[in-house]
């Protein structure tokens, strides 16, 4: 391919990374690819005892989908997990947080990003709280997990029950047949604070389309774990909703427990 010809594919490959479309197979065999995912990830850690303010780091990562990345995302922390929660579990911006808004970007490199928010430490006894980072406006980048959630732990009398919680909003990617990506869709469940009294489980079942329905899932957190996922395979190529119920965990307690799934092809 002449020096003309391979500036037209690398001007035809950037479009379609722009403009969330997957990138066709080059000459001379290269792997095709899909555009670039990113996704948060969920967090748990105690608020601290003593005045002044505990560090906690959100982790954004990048699924790459063999396209080398070029692009970026908004993001912002918000009260609560971006569903409606009993207010008593909702951490207070500016009063048990420091909010934090801000982009980050990626130039031909996966590597993954966090996020540092300080929590403010108190001697208080209260609930377990949460706060999330809300990630938007991707720009040359798909965005799947758009919401991690953090759970503040309080840490001023002792608990060993631990509380659940999922959130709305999430995306899965259906990868076209001829790409060789898994079809499958991790859907996460975040606990307050780590169970430390051997496996904890929290069964689940799915309804809706573009997807293989689950009737009786279960999610396993073992010792010390403070994130599981719900699996559920999609069809490739297909769009729809999968909407995922949590129930019957077998210690602990459920603040938000169904997520709405937005199921979408990849190119």
């Amino acid at each position: 391919m002449g020096s003309t010809m391979r500036r037209i594919a690398a001007l035809g490959a950037s479009f379609a990374i722009a403009f969330g479309l997957a990138v066709p197979a080059a000459e001379g065999g290269e792997t095709a690819c899909t555009v670039p995912v990113v996704n948060v990830g969920g967090v748990s850690q105690a608020e601290g005892t003593s005045a002044g303010y505990t560090t906690l780091l959100f982790t954004v990562s990048l699924a790459d989908g063999g396209c080398a990345p070029q692009g970026s995302v908004e993001y912002r922390t918000i009260e609560g997990n971006g569903s409606p929660v009993d207010p008593a579990f909702v951490a207070k911006e500016s009063v048990d947080y420091l909010p934090r808004a801000g982009t980050l970007t990626w130039s031909g490199r996966a590597d993954t990003q966090t996020v540092a928010v300080k929590v403010r430490a108190d001697s208080f006894v209260e609930n377990d709280e949460m706060f999330s980072l809300h990630l938007y406006g991707g720009k040359g980048l798909r965005i799947g997990h758009s919401v991690g959630v953090a759970w503040v732990a309080d840490d001023d009398k002792v608990k060993t029950v631990p509380l659940a919680t999922t959130q709305e909003g999430e995306i899965c990617w259906s990868i076209p047949p001829h790409f060789t990506q898994a079809t499958t869709c991790k859907v996460p469940l975040v606990l307050s604070r780590p169970w430390l009294a051997g496996p904890l489980t929290i069964r689940y079942r799915t309804e809706g389309s573009a997807h293989e329905p689950v009737k009786d899932g279960v999610v396993t957190f073992q010792r010390g774990e403070t994130r599981g996922y719900a699996e559920l395979a999609v069809v490739p190529g297909q769009t729809g909703k999968a909407r995922v119920e949590f129930f019957e965990p077998s210690q602990g307690r459920l603040v938000y427990a169904t997520s709405t799934v937005v199921i979408s092809p990849a190119g």
